[in-house]
């Protein structure tokens, strides 16, 4: 070691004896003596082998004889758990800002969704096809993902179908992805339809693939790590993207009296609120579903150039006499679970300004 060398002739006494605890080094010392030291400790403390120090060190290193080793491996567990609730998170990052892709061209971005068990071609018809297109109508398919277990719409519902969603519907987003890749096999095997599957499906797997190979962990370790993930990184997804931009009960949903103009922009204005923290952060946008109203106007073009396009953006809603929406993200949080009990439709048009509701 370098620092050894660099501190040679130095009294180590101190040293020695603090690192050394199981008496192993203590036998070497002969065969590395070369002579007396010529100068008395300048350290005025003491090593004696009944004092309390030695007496403590032995006591101490028959001690770590009957400790067992899953002591130390159980604290490192605990650790890894934490980091791989991270990894969750980022892991979500990633997935939130490679949908941004899937809506262009192939490219080699929108490959990063599939990390998630998800798949950006499933999503390609689901979402870009479907949601964006008919946002919050009966022809959007995001609308029944969670169906019959959580319902959005204002229809007619029993007590426990209105309430007690709130208790379960977040357990559900930490299973979102695995729930897709469920339905993704479900569908496959009761159509025979092969097609649902292509090279792509094998990308999730490089992830515990890499975890294994340099995590110098076992199988099953390594997979319930991968889990966990997993989970939470379906979880910050699902939290993100429920709470994104369209369900509160002051934003249109199929069923509540549409406005009397027709044009699709519009109502997509109608059906979305952006929020106050993610707008003008292009990190937060990326990995947020940040800027929704004007990413469900154009989503083809790149998040990045949304922010320069505004302007021209808010020049048109003034023309038009449209407001945009815009709140904080915790009054969506609060309307997201407000929503899945709302069973009255509203009776009229919506407004593009947020309004108290009537308690």
């Amino acid at each position: 070691m370098r620092e050894v060398k660099q501190d040679m002739g130095t009294d180590i006494t101190e040293a020695f004896e603090v690192h050394h605890i199981k008496g192993v080094a203590e036998t070497l010392l002969n065969k590395y003596r070369v002579r007396k030291a010529q100068s008395p400790r300048l350290s005025p403390y003491t090593f004696e082998d009944d004092g309390f120090y030695r007496t403590l060190k032995r006591n101490v290193s028959e001690q770590l004889k009957s400790i067992p080793k899953k002591a130390l491996v159980a604290k490192r567990n605990d650790f890894c758990y934490w980091f791989a609730a991270a990894s969750g998170y980022f892991l979500a990052s990633v997935t939130v800002a490679a949908h941004n892709y899937f809506h262009q061209k192939d490219n080699i971005r929108m490959y990063y969704f599939n990390f998630s068990l998800m798949n950006y071609r499933e999503w390609r018809i689901s979402h870009s096809l479907s949601h964006h297109l008919y946002t919050n109508t009966v022809i959007d398919l995001e609308m029944i993902f969670f169906e019959p277990m959580i319902s959005y719409y204002p229809v007619t519902k029993s007590f426990t179908k209105k309430y007690l969603p709130w208790l379960y519907s977040p357990i559900l987003w930490f299973f979102t992805f695995h729930l897709s890749l469920i339905t993704r096999i479900k569908n496959a095997v009761a159509f025979n339809d092969t097609r649902s599957f292509s090279k792509g499906d094998l990308i999730p797997y490089i992830l515990p693939l890499t975890m294994y190979l340099f995590g110098n962990q076992t199988l099953l370790h390594t997979f319930g790590m991968w889990t966990v993930v997993i989970l939470c990184s379906s979880f910050v997804f699902s939290f993100i993207g429920i709470n994104a931009a369209h369900h509160h009960p002051e934003i249109f949903h199929d069923g509540d009296t549409p406005n009397k103009d027709t044009d699709w922009g519009i109502n997509q204005i109608d059906a979305v609120a952006d929020r106050n923290e993610i707008t003008g952060s292009h990190y937060l946008v990326l990995t947020n579903f940040g800027d929704h109203a004007l990413h469900h106007m154009f989503p083809t073009l790149d998040q990045g150039l949304l922010q320069h396009i505004y302007p021209t953006f808010e020049k048109t809603l003034k023309q038009f006499n449209i407001d945009l929406r815009m709140t904080s993200q915790l009054e969506l949080v609060k309307g997201q679970f407000l929503q899945m009990a709302r069973c009255q439709p509203n009776p009229n048009p919506p407004s593009a300004k947020w309004t108290k509701r009537d308690s």
